[in-house]
C-alpha cells in the first residue's frame, strides 16, 4: 500500500473514532437530562410514598401502644380487685377470729350470724341476721358483737332474725358502772348516743367509764360491755342526772353477731 493510501486509512480511522466518542458523549448528555427529568417527576410520588410508609408506621406504632396501654390499664385494675379482695378476706378472717374468742367467752353463747339487710321499718332501728329459729334464736335473746352489746332479738321467723338495735327509743337494759357499780337503765335516743337514767345527783360519775349489763332485767346476761359515759350534767337538774352513753357498738359498722340467751 502506498504512502499516500495509508495517511488516508489513518485519517479516516481517526475521523469514525472521534465521531463515535462525540456521538457517545451526546447520547451520554442526553440520558442524563432524561434520568434529571425522570426524577423530578417521579419526586412528588416518591414523597406521597415516604409520607404514606411513615404515616402507616406511626399509626402502627399509635395502636400497639394503645393496646398495650389498654392491656397495662386491665391488668393494674385486675391488681387492685385482688389486693382488695385479698384486704377483705384479711378483715373477715380477723372478724371471725374475734367473734370465735368471744364464743369463747360467753357462756350463754347460742349461735353466730351475720347482719344481711337493714330493717324496712322507718319506725324502728333494725338490722336483719341470717340465723332464726332453726337456729336456736328466740325473740328478746341478746345480740353481741366483739365490740360491745348491738341489741336483742325483736322477732324471730325460720331462717331469719330482726335485731332491735341499742340505740331505738324502745330499746332498754338494766345496766350498772363498772367502776362505781351504780346501777340504773339505759334507754335509746334515737341518735348515736343512749341515756343513763336514775342516777341520783350524789352519785359520783365519771366521764370515760365504762357501762355493763347487771342482768337485773332478766333479759340480758350480766356483764356485756355496753358503752362508756360521753356526757354527765347535774346542773339544772330535779331528781336524777342527765348521762350520755356512746355505745361501743356503731350501729353502720356491725357485720358479725353473736346470739346469747338470757
Amino acid at each position: 500500500m502506498s504512502r499516500g493510501k495509508k495517511r488516508v486509512l489513518i485519517l479516516l480511522v481517526l475521523f469514525l473514532t472521534a465521531f463515535i466518542l462525540m456521538t457517545i458523549q451526546h447520547s451520554s448528555q442526553r440520558s442524563g437530562k432524561i434520568f434529571i427529568l425522570l426524577r423530578s417527576l417521579s419526586y412528588p410520588y416518591d414523597m406521597i410514598n415516604s409520607l404514606t410508609s411513615s404515616a402507616k408506621n406511626t399509626l402502627k406504632e399509635f395502636w400497639s401502644a394503645f393496646d398495650e396501654n389498654k392491656r397495662l390499664k386491665k391488668d393494674l385494675r385486675d391488681a387492685l380487685f385482688e389486693r382488695q379482695r385479698y384486704s377483705e378476706v384479711i378483715h373477715e378472717n380477723k372478724r371471725l377470729n374475734e367473734m370465735l374468742n368471744m364464743k369463747e367467752h360467753l357462756p350463754n353463747y347460742v349461735t353466730t350470724a351475720k347482719v344481711i339487710a337493714r330493717g324496712y321499718d322507718k319506725l324502728l332501728n333494725i338490722v336483719i341476721m341470717d340465723k332464726g329459729k332453726n337456729n336456736g334464736v328466740k325473740k328478746d335473746m341478746a345480740v353481741m358483737s366483739p365490740a360491745g352489746l348491738v341489741g336483742k332479738v325483736y322477732s324471730v321467723k325460720d331462717d331469719f332474725s330482726e335485731v332491735l338495735l341499742l340505740k331505738d327509743p324502745n330499746f332498754s337494759v338494766a345496766v350498772r358502772l363498772q367502776n362505781s357499780r351504780r346501777e340504773g337503765i339505759i334507754s335509746g335516743t334515737g341518735h348515736n348516743y343512749c341515756l343513763l337514767k336514775y342516777v341520783p345527783p350524789e352519785e359520783s360519775v365519771v366521764k370515760g367509764e365504762l357501762v355493763i349489763t347487771s342482768g337485773l332485767d332478766g333479759v340480758f346476761p350480766q356483764g356485756l360491755p355496753v358503752g362508756v359515759i360521753s356526757l354527765v350534767k347535774k346542773e339544772g337538774i330535779e331528781f336524777f342526772q342527765y348521762i350520755q352513753v356512746l355505745p361501743l357498738q356503731s350501729d353502720a359498722k356491725i357485720e358479725e353477731v353473736a346470739v346469747v340467751s338470757k
